[in-house]
């Protein structure tokens, strides 16, 4: 059973189309978000996030994603390769949908670094909206941003993490979708 609630997840993804909306910033990095139950709500949300900054040139959006995986002692046997698996996927799909978007359109997607022996990361999955100057949850917000400033606590994810050689990948990253 995941502890993420969609219900917020759902009303945050529907309100990026708000004009009013000027920044988001949506940290996932849960490892339920890597998880089937969970990848229905994952992909509407990326799907939101891609359509909202192909509508307009007035939407920053910054995303928190797992760089690699936290240690986990308590998986049931294969899942670490499925959690694996499923975050390589994700990561790959992030990047190439970044990367059919014009650079003043990209969202900046941090990967977060752990260290190797931590087994946890806290409560910190959100999905922070700013409208007129100010963040749905400030704290929060200032939380996750002072994450995403610190240097060396984040990676960026760019298009160079995709291999993206073939016959067609070369001339059409949306081969990979």
């Amino acid at each position: 059973m995941s502890a993420i609630d969609p219900g917020p997840w759902r009303q945050a993804a529907t309100s990026l189309a708000d004009p009013r909306v000027t920044s988001a910033l949506i940290v996932q990095c849960g490892l339920d978000w890597l998880r089937p139950p969970q990848y229905g709500l994952r992909d509407d949300i990326d799907e939101a996030v891609m359509g909202s900054l192909l509508a307009r040139d007035s939407l920053s959006v910054d995303r928190l994603v797992l760089h690699s995986l936290p240690v986990a002692d308590d998986l049931a046997p294969g899942e670490l390769a499925a959690l694996n698996a499923a975050h390589l996927g994700w990561l790959s799909r992030l990047a190439v949908c970044a990367a059919l978007l014009p650079p003043p359109r990209r969202p900046r997607v941090h990967r977060l670094i752990i260290a190797g022996s931590q087994r946890t990361l806290g409560d910190m999955d959100g999905a922070e909206l700013q409208v007129n100057g100010t963040w749905s949850h400030p704290a929060a917000a200032a939380a996750a941003l002072a994450i995403v400033r610190h240097a060396g606590a984040t990676t960026p994810l760019t298009s160079y993490d995709i291999e993206m050689n073939g016959p067609y990948g070369d001339a059409d990253p949306s081969v990979y979708l």
